[in-house]
């Protein structure tokens, strides 16, 4: 066995990642520790929705979603997302890929990875949204693009709003600058655990 290979779990319930059986954070978590994304108390209907929403849409590119299944009240954003690739074409080839940064020691679930027709040969990172658009979704995929290394790195990063009427936007996070601001957030986020420091 190789001594610097690393054992790297996920606890679904929990949403918690582990690298040789030690919690590490994940792209969410560092954002909220760090301060740079509100702090949502309990569990809201939006939570909900957007979980939701996540499972119909993953179900849906495997090509095994049963519409019966799909809350109708939701069925709307299910369909925005079904729509999106319709028309743009986009072929995701990671779907709530779950990986994690060796050397910086942290965790994530990146929505989908794939292509955009529109782009060539570049692959997209897209972030898959049922609510408004906020600053830090912005660097939520920075995270995920640093998860890959080299391997993500010349990735174009986005979200794709999804609408209970049926229809989507794309918003594209081009800013170089997140990258840095996530390593940051991590750097905080790292030392108040270490430290036992609250989080506010």
């Amino acid at each position: 066995m190789n001594p610097n290979s690393k054992v790297f779990t996920f606890d679904p319930v929990e949403h918690k990642y582990f690298l040789d059986g030690v919690e590490i954070p994940g792209v969410t978590t560092i954002l909220k520790e760090a301060g740079l994304r509100p702090t949502y108390n309990g569990f809201t209907d939006a939570t909900l929705r957007g979980l939701h929403t996540h499972q119909a849409c993953e179900y849906l590119d495997l090509n095994d979603l049963d519409w019966r299944s799909v809350y109708p009240a939701w069925a709307g954003y299910v369909k925005a997302w079904e729509r999106f690739k319709e028309e743009t074409g986009f072929v995701p080839e990671l779907i709530e890929y779950q990986t994690y940064h060796p050397d910086f020691r942290f965790g994530g679930t990146m929505d989908r990875r794939g292509m955009l027709p529109s782009l060539g040969e570049r692959r997209v990172e897209l972030d898959l949204k049922t609510g408004v658009e906020e600053d830090w979704h912005a660097l939520q995929t920075a995270g995920y693009q640093l998860l890959g290394r080299d391997a993500w790195a010349k990735d174009r990063r986005g979200a794709v709003y999804l609408k209970e009427d049926g229809s989507y936007r794309l918003v594209w996070h081009d800013d170089p600058g997140d990258l840095r601001v996530v390593l940051s957030g991590l750097t905080i986020c790292h030392y108040k655990r270490s430290h036992a420091c609250r989080t506010y």
